[in-house]
């Protein structure tokens, strides 16, 4: 210690010279200086790059957020899009009826998300056949690259295109796509949303980067420009791949910081970027560099004036240095003495900050040993973000001004970061002059690591985004964050002191503060959900967890609560759940929800060892209605039932619609024993048929509706019967009540099971048979009046594996039911068109006609004409020799799509009869715009034909309407001569019935 302080002395020798002391204390304030700039210029890119990347990161998220929703919202319109039927035109009323109910919830979708301007659902080719709009857009998007794109590598995944300017808005907009695709994978379309950019754009217009900062959104697949403030138009749609930011984020990094010159404006910015997670976008904040070190010129102007004015300073110091410097040769002994006895860190330095001598524990703080610090500077090392205001206490220490405390940190040498608590004490030469400075530290680390975080926690609880409540143990608010200013409306200095249930609206369950007060007794956490009141009396859903604040013996001194604003989730989440469960149209439950309700009735019935109900409520002729009078006044009409069965029942019983006109209802508690429940159940169908019974005024021009309703009613008690088997009674009974005559109620019977268990034994029968090639056709023949063989009708019958025949007047209407007839059908077309080929390979069949019967669910198959080409093709027959037979309920509905059809079959060759005309609603416009070739008269007219009676004058008109029309007459059912006779005094030519040959196999055939 002694020798480091002589040299101390031999320095002081020299420094006592005064150029010496005048350079050197150019250089200390010059070091000074130069060390405050360089830390005020680091310290300044450290704040930009952090405000910056804060602000990207929340750029990122709020865009994050709008693009799930977005997904949200093209999700829900891909799995509720309607897919069109063939015999569906998109853009007829129709049409329009069955997609209301999506597009007004994608309607509802774009006002309750603005990030979304229009949701459309194409077809594949492209145009629009469901929107939010409020009627079908005519143009298409099929054009689109986009679309191009989906249709070529259909993918579910949310996609987007270029900026464009989309058909549906004339402003720039961003298309968010995805493909439609059915069970098999095969593309069916796509949902297209497109993007209200301004609400996006103002997510940037919040940023404040400065006059020449930028802020902007970027592709992160190929770094086009899709956003920009401030604005660059001519730039959109622009890839620049050699940006830094985008260069990083193709090495992997999702956020950064680098400074560039933009390609947009040459201006020399600090960016920060923040890639999105899940959507292929990256932002980007960027300050300016020079509008940032503005501040920091200014201030190194500043510093320099001001180290003028100390160096002048020192200067005029040096006088009172070398007075100082005999005083402080005479202490210079005691307190080297003084230094090595002490426990504290203790040391002595020049002005300049070179230190003399120290002992071990000040050198143990910086992690060296005292050899190696004495002789060089101490403010090496301290942390450059220290270094100005330790100038300054050097500063204060140098002038005279007497002794200085002060915490300084230093930097060990393991890199980690100590704190002492310095007195300094300057020590003067004879002439008042500050030669050395004595010091005296104690390490206070762990007490400033404790102040920091303190303040890191006080400043995250200030910042937080949820509510943050402290109180006492008697419930008195001692702290409340900004966040709760935000939400309730109430200042801090408002609440103070106040019990949180100034916000009580009154609204939340008494037993959910019961439960609160129950675990803050037991010492746990609670959480749960308020209803509470803001200032301004509105009210607002928080969810909250609450937790004692113990100290360390235990005991509880505060509450603090920390509460999250779900307000507008609960309501999203309500929103969604009344589109899962209830019925857009009627506000009734839905299938799904009366399923629901329906077994918890069920558990409850065995609990309870009451009977419950569930009734079923076809209403009367409703497609008829529909049909003839426009989807209008049907929609009208289900609202209208479904407030009248509402208001007939009770608030517990639960009414639900279940689609098209079919209602159901679930009635709990009608008693102990069946037979109470069965005379309650039928009091309360007899109720429900008054009610529909009553007139509905749906704006119809022929005045008030009068409209029935079939019931169908099952009970049931207990689990013995799951509800899909009470479903099933149900429906068994009002198939029962509408085939006895409709505007009835009927009980579930097991009778009625065992009709259902024969049509379901004869379902199973028909699927055999087709299997197993069980089915043949029989041809009966017609004949002209001159008795010549001119062609017949092909027959269809069924025979079980016993081989015997099974009735057509059971199989056909049930294989319509259950749409069997449609592959059933398709085997007749071949069937019919061999035989048709082996006919015409010889002579005496060659010109023989054949005719086979079409359903109307087989003719509106959206491949018919396409099966119908192929049976001609691949057995190469005459055309003009097959007939298709088709039944008045064919061409009842869309007639243009039927007339269409026809006609394209027409083109083939093939010719059309229309069956058992006369017998139901054909008007002569429907018969005049359809391209049939024949009529055919019902054997019911033909067998009760009499002179003079109606069948007669029937049998007599539909030939005069033949003749006008230039259409050929076939009369079925001829069993006699006399009504041969008759009908050939009548002007008929064409025969066919058990007069002249009865259906036979093919074996049995007269001819060929």
């Amino acid at each position: 210690m002694a020798k480091v302080s002589s040299l101390g002395r031999h320095a002081s020798t020299w420094l006592a010279h005064p150029l010496a002391q005048a350079l050197f204390a150019t250089a200390l304030v010059l070091g000074l200086l130069v060390a405050f700039l360089v830390f005020t210029f680091r310290s300044t890119v450290a704040t930009t790059a952090t405000a910056s990347s804060n602000e990207a990161r929340v750029l990122a998220t709020k865009i994050e957020g709008a693009l799930r929703r977005v997904d949200m919202s093209a999700a829900f319109a891909a799995d509720n899009a309607v897919e069109p039927g063939a015999h569906d035109r998109v853009g007829s009323a129709s049409w329009a009826a069955t997609v209301a109910p999506l597009n007004l919830n994608l309607a509802q979708l774009t006002r309750h998300f603005p990030e979304a301007l229009v949701i459309l659902v194409t077809d594949t080719e492209g145009r629009v056949i469901a929107s939010s709009y409020d009627e079908l857009p005519t143009w298409g998007i099929g054009d689109r690259d986009y679309f191009q794109h989906a249709r070529t590598a259909p993918t579910a995944a949310l996609q987007f295109s270029n900026v464009l300017t989309s058909k549906a808005a004339p402003t720039p907009t961003v298309v968010a796509y995805r493909a439609r695709l059915r069970a098999d994978g095969s593309f069916a379309g796509v949902v297209a949303v497109g993007l209200n950019l301004a609400s996006f754009e103002a997510f940037l217009d919040r940023i404040d980067a400065g006059e020449r900062g930028v802020v902007a959104v970027r592709r992160s697949d190929d770094s086009r420009l899709v956003m920009r403030r401030p604005a660059a138009p001519a730039r959109i749609n622009t890839a620049d791949p050699w940006i830094p930011p985008y260069r990083m984020i193709l090495d992997g990094k999702r956020r950064g910081v680098v400074r560039y010159a933009s390609a947009v404006d040459d201006v020399d910015r600090i960016f920060a970027f923040q890639a999105l997670q899940d959507y292929p976008f990256f932002v980007i904040v960027g300050r300016s560099v020079d509008e940032q070190f503005t501040v920091w010129r200014r201030t190194g102007v500043a510093a320099m004036a001001i180290a003028a004015a100390t160096l002048t300073l020192l200067l005029a110091m040096q006088a009172g240095l070398r007075r100082s410097r005999a005083r402080l040769a005479r202490s210079e002994q005691d307190f080297d003495a003084l230094v090595e006895s002490r426990r504290e860190a203790s040391c002595t330095w020049q002005p300049d900050t070179t230190l003399l001598s120290c002992n071990a524990r000040y050198a143990a703080l910086v992690g060296r040993s005292p050899s190696e610090l004495e002789g060089h500077r101490w403010l090496d090392y301290l942390p450059e973000h220290e270094r100005p205001a330790t100038a300054a206490a050097i500063e204060h220490l140098t002038s005279g001004a007497g002794a200085l405390a002060t915490d300084r940190s230093m930097r060990h040498s393991d890199g980690s970061i100590r704190w002492i608590r310095w007195v300094d004490l300057p020590v003067l030469d004879s002439e008042g002059r500050c030669v050395e400075i004595r010091s005296i530290g104690q390490d206070i680390t762990a007490q400033k690591e404790n102040e920091l975080r303190l303040r890191q926690l006080a400043l995250a609880v200030e910042q937080s985004p949820n509510t943050i409540v402290i109180t006492n143990t008697q419930a008195q608010i001692e702290y409340v964050n900004a966040s709760f200013t935000r939400t309730t409306g109430y200042a801090a200095d408002e609440v103070l002191g106040q019990n949180p249930r100034l916000l009580n609206a009154g609204k939340t369950p008494p037993a959910t503060y019961a439960d609160l007060w129950a675990t803050l007794e037991r010492g746990e956490v609670w959480r749960g959900e308020f209803i509470n009141s803001r200032k301004d009396e509105s009210t607002y859903i928080e969810l909250a967890t609450i937790a004692p604040i113990k100290q360390p013996d235990g005991s509880v001194s505060h509450y603090v609560a920390i509460k999250e604003d779900i307000t507008e989730r609960r309501a999203a989440e309500a929103r969604i759940r009344q589109l899962a469960y209830y019925d857009s149209l009627t506000g009734l439950p839905n299938r799904s929800l009366m399923w629901d309700r329906l077994r918890h009735a069920i558990v409850a019935s065995e609990r309870s060892g009451m009977h419950g109900m569930l009734l079923l409520l076809d209403i009367d002729y409703f497609k008829l209605l529909n049909d003839t009078q426009g989807h209008k006044a049907g929609d009208a009409l289900l609202r209208e039932v479904a407030q009248r069965l509402r208001a007939a029942l009770r608030e517990e019983d639960t009414v639900a619609r279940l689609g098209d006109d079919d209602f159901a209802i679930v009635v709990e508690g009608l008693g102990a024993e069946r037979d109470d429940a069965i005379a309650h159940a039928g009091r309360i169908a007899e109720h429900l048929h008054g009610c529909i019974a009553q007139p509905f005024d749906l704006g119809l021009p022929s005045g008030p509706y009068h409209g029935t309703a079939s019931l169908g009613l099952t009970l049931f008690h207990g689990r013995a019967n799951p509800a899909e088997a009470v479903l099933k009674q149900a429906e068994v009974a009002v198939d029962r009540a509408k085939h006895d005559g409709r505007n009835l109620h009927r009980f579930f019977s097991e009778a009625m099971q065992a009709v259902v268990a024969e049509r379901a034994s004869l379902e199973l029968k028909l699927r055999a048979a087709l299997a197993e090639n069980r089915f043949r056709l029989f041809y009966q023949p017609q004949l002209d009046s001159t008795g010549r063989l001119i062609g017949a009708e092909a027959l269809l019958r069924c025979f079980d594996t016993h081989g015997s025949m099974i009735s057509p007047a059971s199989f056909i209407p049930l294989a319509e039911e259950t749409g069997l007839i449609v592959p059933i059908g398709d085997w007749v077309l071949q069937a019919a068109c061999a035989q048709l080929r082996v006919w015409q390979a010889h002579v005496a069949t060659g010109d023989l006609s054949l005719s086979i019967n079409v359903s109307a669910k087989q003719f509106h198959q959206p491949d018919f004409v396409a099966k119908v080409t192929a049976a001609i093709e691949r057995h190469r027959v005459n055309a003009g020799l097959l007939k298709i037979e088709l039944t008045e309920s064919v061409v009842i509905g869309d007639i243009e799509t039927t007339v269409a059809r026809m006609k394209q079959i027409k083109a083939l060759g093939v010719r059309f009869a229309l069956d058992d005309f006369g017998t139901g609603y054909s008007s002569l416009s429907y018969l005049k715009r359809l391209p049939f070739d024949q009529l055919k008269i019902d054997q019911a007219f033909v067998r009760d034909m009499d002179d003079g009676n109606s069948s007669d004058a029937i049998v007599r008109a539909i030939l005069a309407i033949s003749q006008s029309l230039d259409l050929e007459v076939v009369a079925e059912g001829v069993e006699t001569s006399a009504q041969h006779e008759r009908l050939l005094q009548r002007g008929c030519v064409m025969f066919q019935g058990y007069l002249f040959g009865k259906p036979v196999p093919i074996e049995a055939w007269p001819v060929g």
